[in-house]
């Protein structure tokens, strides 16, 4: 145990002068027992889970580390020395440098445990099990269409960052398609490794954090063995957080907890993902509790006209999030709702949220 935290002042030690002690005249730092990773896709609500996390008087919860492809490295290099010393002297060994490196930064804040937000750990779970074998994990999954869609937004010029890129040049002129796989491929890892992992691991939604974020951290609460944050939603944007390493470049202008970007993936043709790769997003999707990219996907916007199309049409969607409640199509001269299975594809599409209604 460590006496009570120090009163927050407004930012943290600076790590790199070396002026924060392990032992100071306030605090006393023994290292935890066992650290935590969130795991995640991009765009997907992590540095909002951190910026909670962090907010806990207990965690410390930085921006992103990369921790998981430092050990990844350090286990790489010895393995290509032979292994000195044996495997165990190898795990051994990299969880010396990197817990060194997150117990220093631990002792500077006055907390008492910490936690790893990095989206490159789904890429490294085998490596940060092995090393960590008392590991805990947060999975913090979130609709494809909606990862999708952010990504888009954050990257309007070129998928070039937060993973995007392999997967941008595999589809090059498909950015859709691109974020898709992207997606595919992180949550395949992450459900597979949340697999390994029962009994220590969790899952939570980002749609479910949003809505509520005290019910959704209950659990991750009782999984890091600490009483649960009053007001953390509140908190978050009250604390202050470090600012080094990559970050959700909008949490910073953004003043409490929204769920207004769920449900933006709807925007999407459901034509836009498509074959294979929608039946496997689809398996997926399914598995997670979330709506399916099919005939009721909610793809709001203009339809472009063809041959096929009638301007004179128009086609009538009330939405729900990512689900199309109801759909008709109304012929135009004379007012009249026609099923859209009896009648040619619509010049143009008019979305009617819900909540409008």
């Amino acid at each position: 145990m460590i006496s009570p935290a120090p009163p927050r002042t407004g930012r943290r030690h600076n790590l790199m002068d070396g002026s924060t002690p392990l032992v100071s005249d306030r605090v006393i730092f023994r290292p935890p027992t066992a650290p935590t990773f969130v795991v995640s896709t991009a765009r997907s609500g992590s540095t909002l889970l951190r910026w909670l996390l962090d907010s806990h008087p207990d965690i410390a919860c930085p921006g992103e580390t990369d921790l998981a492809g430092l050990v990844a490295d350090y286990v790489g290099a010895a393995g290509r020395l032979g292994n000195p010393g044996g495997m165990q002297a190898t795990l051994a060994g990299a969880r010396e440098v990197a817990s060194g490196l997150m117990e220093r930064y631990l002792a500077g804040s006055g907390k008492r445990r910490w936690v790893d937000k990095s989206i490159t750990s789904a890429l490294h779970l085998d490596v940060l099990r092995a090393v960590w074998p008392d590991a805990r994990f947060v999975f913090l999954y979130r609709h494809c269409m909606d990862v999708v869609a952010s990504g888009l937004e954050a990257q309007p010029w070129g998928l070039s960052d937060y993973g995007f890129a392999d997967f941008a040049k595999a589809s090059p002129t498909d950015h859709v398609a691109a974020l898709a796989a992207y997606w595919l491929d992180r949550t395949t890892r992450m459900v597979q490794g949340e697999a390994a992992l029962r009994g220590r691991s969790i899952r939570i939604r980002y749609e479910d954090l949003v809505e509520d974020p005290d019910r959704a951290l209950h659990p991750v609460w009782d999984l890091l063995g600490v009483s649960p944050a009053p007001d953390v939603a509140r908190n978050a944007f009250v604390e202050s957080h470090d600012a080094a390493g990559p970050a959700d470049y909008k949490v910073w202008q953004t003043s409490s907890v929204r769920g207004d970007s769920v449900g933006r993936g709807a925007r999407i043709p459901a034509d836009r993902v498509t074959g294979r790769l929608r039946e496997a997003v689809n398996e997926l999707l399914g598995d997670l509790g979330y709506p399916l990219v099919d005939d009721r996907w909610g793809c709001p916007g203009p339809r472009p006209a063809g041959p096929a199309s009638d301007a004179g049409l128009v086609d009538l969607r009330i939405v729900d999030g990512h689900r199309v409640l109801w759909r008709g199509v109304l012929r135009e001269h004379d007012g009249s709702l026609h099923d859209p299975r009896t009648v040619p594809p619509a010049g143009a599409v008019v979305i009617v949220e819900r909540e409008a209604l």
